[in-house]
């Protein structure tokens, strides 16, 4: 079998788990491994017996043997590889958040569509077969009309350093707040058309706790409840007009049940036996896309990548948070403006 040959620039924490994955993917295999220093490659490659280790990130891009570069670096230089790779002319899959705002993202995504190659956000929930139960079970209308989500997402991180770094693009919203969300934006389909949070920062600078509630075109609303500081249910409920559905693991989805008005269970889906920790389906999703010519994936439009960046942007933006980063606004400008003076997209469920 020829197999589809992947690089991973980035030897961290989510590099690990995604790497003992493709090791058991068939079809996959990992052609080589970078990080910032040359000792930390090896051992890297050595753990996961990876053919190839380079001490720097542009050495990877040199490879011609890579198909695909997943980009597993902090938030605040996703955007930087990934147009790095798209110079180099490399597929690239860029873990979540695609990058720290909407503009520095926009601009890497038109660089990648202009020049013809694929880049993608790996967000890898969307890409599970629970969601595409959940789709369904949506698309079909059994609960009814949506009127109304609660969903959470929380842990105990305050030992991450790079979360609590202004400078590195951390803080809870933009690495796990894009989980709520979604399923807030998936179960109703379409974007916010306004919002109100309330957030809690951390002594360095960040974002360590928020609820942010959310209301839509047609009337909806959703409350999503988002910390690093704080272990919560990290569950999803969505309420229609004729019943609810749980999701139990609103980032991991581990079962999706279906409930009708008196409460009767009709539905009850889990995941699939040989599912193997749920970030293989990004990278099939991926080849297929590079394969058949396509410079996104369907689970994850470049369009949504940007709109849920935006929407963030609002957020902070009230929260006067801001990255002291590129192409973010200064302290003295206003930033984006909030959702409610601008028409809300919709979206396909």
């Amino acid at each position: 079998m020829i197999e589809f040959s992947i690089g991973i620039l980035g030897a961290g924490h989510i590099a690990g788990k995604v790497a003992e994955t493709i090791n058991a993917l068939d079809g996959f295999r990992i052609a080589a491994v970078a990080a910032r220093e040359d000792s930390r490659a090896k051992e890297f490659a050595e753990k996961y017996e990876i053919p190839k280790a380079y001490g720097s990130y542009d050495e990877l891009l040199k490879d011609e043997e890579v198909e695909l570069i997943y980009v597993a670096t902090v938030n605040s230089n996703h955007a930087l590889w990934a147009k790095k790779c798209i110079d180099a002319g490399k597929p690239v899959l860029v873990e979540k958040p695609f990058s720290y705002n909407s503009a520095t993202a926009t601009k890497v995504i038109q660089y990648a569509r202009d020049k013809g190659v694929f880049i993608g956000e790996a967000m890898w929930t969307r890409f599970v077969p629970l969601m595409d139960r959940l789709r369904e079970i949506l698309a079909k209308k059994t609960i009814g009309i949506v009127r109304y989500v609660t969903t959470s997402l929380g842990y105990n991180l305050r030992d991450k350093e790079r979360l609590l770094r202004p400078d590195l693009a951390g803080g809870a919203l933009l690495d796990l707040g894009v989980y709520p969300l979604y399923m807030a934006n998936l179960a109703i389909g379409m974007m916010p058309k306004s919002m109100a949070s309330s957030m809690i920062g951390t002594s360095t600078g960040v974002d360590a706790f928020e609820t942010i509630q959310m209301t839509y075109p047609q009337g909806q609303g959703a409350t999503a409840v988002v910390s690093m500081m704080t272990e919560l249910d990290n569950r999803t409920v969505i309420y229609g007009t004729d019943g609810r559905i749980e999701v139990e693991g609103t980032n991991d989805p581990t079962a999706v049940s279906v409930f009708d008005k008196d409460g009767e269970l009709l539905e009850e889906y889990v995941q699939p036996d040989n599912q193997i920790s749920g970030y293989e389906y990004e990278f099939l999703a991926a080849r297929e896309a590079i394969i058949t010519g396509k410079i996104e994936t369907e689970q994850v439009k470049h369009i949504e990548t940007a709109q849920t960046l935006s929407f963030m942007d609002a957020l902070r933006s009230t929260w006067n948070l801001r990255f002291p980063l590129p192409d973010e606004p200064k302290p003295d400008e206003k930033g984006p403006k909030p959702p409610e003076d601008r028409k809300p997209p919709k979206r396909n469920v």
